[in-house]
């Protein structure tokens, strides 16, 4: 009988070798839409070829001028205070955004300009960031329009923690009776509405037009997102869980019907940390283990480096216009992601999916939801968890208007690329300001703080003590009027960054160069760059 020999056992694959969930929590890769575009390691802010600066870029930047009303002047109910509109300023329009500045001897290899503000000095409403048409009060917190809804932002933004700031109504919906006076049927009635809104959110708009800025309404006190209203959830029970739904209102009914001439609306901002934040835009975030908001101290693990800080990149250049000088830059645009999320035809809709369903594949991801969540194949449709926003009624407590707002840190907010701007970065500027739009001479004062009209209880434990309550600072609820001061230390610190950045690339102590006169100043190196074109069309 013949021998039969066995065939060869088939060579089994090779088995990939998997890192385990704390080797990749601890390198960061932890996710499921991990974004390929990545930014340089060591990434400086651009610079011009500038001609050098005047001698009266050295000085102050000067007050703004305001122009009354014609024919008639604009004034409160009480003709106590009139609004006039800020002329011969620079205007965030156009995808531009405009800051103040000046020339400094100090910053020399920064091209000596760097950032400073103008009167009224303060957490304010900002006369760049309103629309052309918005009226203002000498303090800066008092706004009005005469027709149309346009929308205005103020000068600070939220970007972590818990920030809060009020709205008083001056004149709205009447503080009493119908919400349309008796013989007024079909006439224009004014109007006021407040939220947050994000750079991108246009000015020619209310907030809560788009699905960049989150608004509460005076009449029916309606929460508005994307032009859709909705109603705030009362607060729940403690102790309860209330399910979230990503970046829409809650659907339960509102305690009262309007906001009324004389009422405090409250709004309350909850963001998690930035470390967060940058999890979910860069596709590392894991609901598995990144189940708090980021604000718990990080244990030290040996072997394992920190997460680094993010660089601030600031693209400015400095123009003159109306004798100021300004930082032009390019600002973040509305893109396309974002306005399919906001349209509400069925095209839209299937247009949505089929750019999630692209992005899905292309990342390695398999979800399938389109709906926005911090895991969306899209970087602007993922969410911020443990995000929120509350709102307050004469220091009482409403509800919660939304959860679970949409994330703005890059590369969730975009510029304009065709226009030459370099996207993926943070400018320490981007996320969510205090706003206001007005209808028709409404009127509305805001108020950043410390000294509230209405306070939650805690802020009014904190007024009355003086020291906040213990636990990590980004829980602890605190006025807008704080970040402010936390933005002017930034400000300083990043153009001290920037000029220390250019000095080491300039050579350092040995540097030698040889460039721009500046007045009653030695000379200094030239940069390679662009030329220079003013707002008002010259060359310099």
């Amino acid at each position: 009988m013949a021998e039969v020999t066995p065939k060869p056992a088939p060579v089994r694959e090779q088995r990939e070798k998997k890192e385990s969930l704390k080797k990749r929590e601890a390198a960061g890769h932890v996710g499921r839409t991990p974004d390929t575009a990545k930014v340089p390691a060591a990434p400086s802010p651009m610079r011009y070829n500038i001609g050098p600066p005047k001698h009266s870029d050295f000085e102050p930047p000067r007050d703004p001028l305001f122009v009354s009303h014609e024919p008639i002047p604009f004034l409160t109910p009480d003709g106590q205070t009139e609004l006039k509109r800020p002329i011969d300023h620079a205007e965030n329009k156009r995808s531009y955004r405009y800051t103040h500045c000046v020339a400094d001897p100090l910053f020399r290899h920064k091209q000596y300009y760097r950032q400073s503000d103008a009167k009224p000095f303060g957490p304010r409403m900002s006369f760049e960031d309103g629309d052309r048409w918005m009226h203002y009060d000498d303090s800066g917190t008092m706004v009005s329009i005469e027709k149309g809804w346009r929308m205005g932002r103020g000068n600070v933004v939220a970007r972590e923690g818990r920030l809060y700031y009020e709205v008083k109504i001056i004149n709205g919906v009447p503080a009493e009776g119908d919400a349309v006076p008796p013989g007024s049927q079909g006439q224009p009635q004014p109007h006021i509405r407040m939220g947050w809104a994000r750079r991108e959110a246009p000015l020619d708009a209310p907030v809560g037009f788009d699905g960049y800025s989150y608004g509460i309404t005076d009449i029916r006190f309606d929460t508005m997102h994307k032009s859709r209203p909705g109603k705030i959830a009362p607060p729940k029970a403690k102790g309860k869980a209330l399910k979230s739904k990503a970046s829409q209102p809650k659907t339960g009914q509102s305690p009262v019907d309007h906001v009324r001439t004389g009422d405090v609306i409250g709004m309350e901002i909850t963001l998690p940390s930035l470390s967060l934040h940058r999890k979910v835009v860069d596709g590392n975030y894991n609901p598995a283990v990144d189940f708090g908001d980021g604000f718990d101290p990080v244990p030290i693990v040996p072997g394992v480096a920190p997460d680094p800080a993010q660089d601030i990149i600031r693209d400015r250049i400095p123009v003159p216009y109306k004798g100021n000088v300004y930082f032009e830059q390019q600002d973040y645009i509305a893109t396309k992601d974002m306005e399919l999320y906001a349209d509400r035809s069925p095209q839209a809709s299937t247009a949505l999916a089929a750019l999630s369903m692209a992005a899905s594949k292309g990342s390695g991801s398999g979800t399938t939801a389109h709906a926005p969540n911090p895991n969306h194949p899209q970087p602007a449709l993922r969410t911020l968890p443990n995000s929120s926003i509350k709102i307050y009624k004469n220091g009482q407590l409403v509800g919660t208007a939304f959860e679970s707002l949409m994330s703005f840190l890059p590369p969730a907010s975009a510029p304009n690329a065709a226009a030459g701007a370099r996207p993926g970065f943070d400018d320490g500027m981007v996320g969510y300001f205090p706003a206001v739009s007005a209808f028709s001479n409404g009127i509305a004062q805001v108020n950043f703080g410390p000294h509230w009209w209405c306070p939650p209880e805690e802020l009014k434990d904190v007024e009355m003590s003086g020291t906040p309550k213990d636990g990590p600072e980004g829980r602890k609820l605190r006025g807008v009027g704080e970040r402010y001061k936390e933005q002017i230390a930034e400000d300083v610190l990043w153009d001290l960054v920037d000029e220390a950045d250019f000095f080491a690339q300039d050579g350092g102590y040995e540097y030698q160069g040889e460039g721009r006169d500046v007045p009653g100043m030695e000379k200094g190196k030239g940069t390679v760059g662009t030329v220079a074109r003013g707002m008002d069309g010259a060359d310099y």
